[in-house]
């Protein structure tokens, strides 16, 4: 995943959060809203309540890792927000990288 295609200032977690709609399934919430970007911006969120920091950073690696093919296929002008479960720790990639897709799937997130 590139850098420009990721959410990095606290300002647009905000207004993603803010002005977004949200879907879940047990792995993850997904919170999404248009926004002026030309292409589609991913942002991951994973509290204290999953872990320490160690378990944190791998969880936000994986949900990077399983992210990364369905890029191309989100439409553009939108912010993503994915927001970790607990039960994420223990899921396998596969499992993590279907739910990903169901839930913008779900959404119509899809080109």
């Amino acid at each position: 995943m590139k850098r420009t295609d990721s959410l990095k200032r606290k300002k647009e977690f905000r207004y993603t959060y803010k002005a977004g709609k949200s879907l879940a399934n047990p792995l993850c919430v997904l919170v999404y809203v248009k926004s002026p970007a030309p292409h589609a911006r991913v942002g991951f969120s994973v509290s204290k309540k999953i872990g320490g920091a160690v378990l944190r950073n791998r969880v936000k690696r994986r949900m990077r890792e399983a992210i990364t093919p369905l890029l191309p296929q989100i439409r553009g002008g939108v912010n993503v927000i994915f927001v970790a479960r607990a039960p994420i720790v223990d899921a396998a990639f596969s499992d993590l990288r279907a739910g990903m897709a169901q839930l913008l799937q779900k959404a119509g997130l899809y080109k």
